[in-house]
């Protein structure tokens, strides 16, 4: 179905905007879905937004058997969520200090990261929600150093793997194997300014958000 999408330069998945994403449903047309998965199983509105809230993203090595994932893994509910790049905050002074980095792939423009997607309806009132988790995984080199705390990083399905991933021939063995993160040269980032979390600033929807900003004081604190 045609839509009308404002390109995003930066989302905050605690706003739960509809963003176009690829699903196994329908491979090769873009639909618009919410960030943070609903399984089909919630009751009610109100157990969906407070769901919500903590399915935005999902660990790959457990999504078969967490309740709110293991529905939709077992289903072969996979999607691809199109993206130029990533936000992530690295940690200083025992979390007391943060940073925020920019994470894309030099080579890839744009590029997949893996999710899974589902439907729900409200038995209130009829409303269908379409939503999508990101998968994470284990952090390679580069993002251990950035995501120094729980040094995760999003599942990126190499552009080869895209669709076979949203196939149905892949066995669970197949789904965990797709998984695993990709090597850190394939990746780079930099440090952008603390404008994503700006108060201040009202509307972060566009490109100076991911504008290269340096900290002079980094180079004291990695050394």
């Amino acid at each position: 179905m045609p839509f009308d999408y404002e390109p995003m330069f930066y989302e905050n998945g605690f706003d739960f905007k509809a963003s176009p994403i690829l699903t196994s449903a329908s491979p090769g047309v873009f639909q618009l879905c919410t960030w943070g998965l609903v399984p089909w199983w919630v009751k009610s509105m109100k157990e969906a937004e407070s769901l919500r809230v903590r399915t935005l993203n999902a660990v790959s090595e457990e999504m078969f058997d967490k309740p709110a994932f293991r529905d939709a893994a077992a289903d072969g509910k996979r999607c691809l969520i199109p993206c130029t790049g990533f936000f992530e905050w690295r940690w200083f002074n025992g979390g007391k200090t943060k940073y925020p980095y920019f994470v894309y792939l030099p080579e890839e423009p744009i590029f997949s990261i893996g999710g899974l997607w589902s439907t729900w309806t409200d038995r209130q009132t009829g409303e269908v929600l379409h939503t999508y988790t990101v998968l994470t995984t284990r952090a390679n080199s580069l993002m251990e150093k950035i995501h120094n705390s729980k040094k995760r990083m999003p599942v990126i399905i190499p552009r080869e793997y895209e669709h076979d991933w949203l196939g149905s021939r892949l066995t669970k063995d197949d789904v965990l194997a797709l998984c695993q993160p990709i090597d850190s040269k394939l990746m780079d980032a930099y440090t952008i300014s603390k404008m994503i979390t700006d108060k201040r600033v009202e509307d972060k929807n566009q490109p100076e958000i991911t504008r290269r900003f340096e900290y002079p004081e980094l180079a004291l604190l990695d050394g």
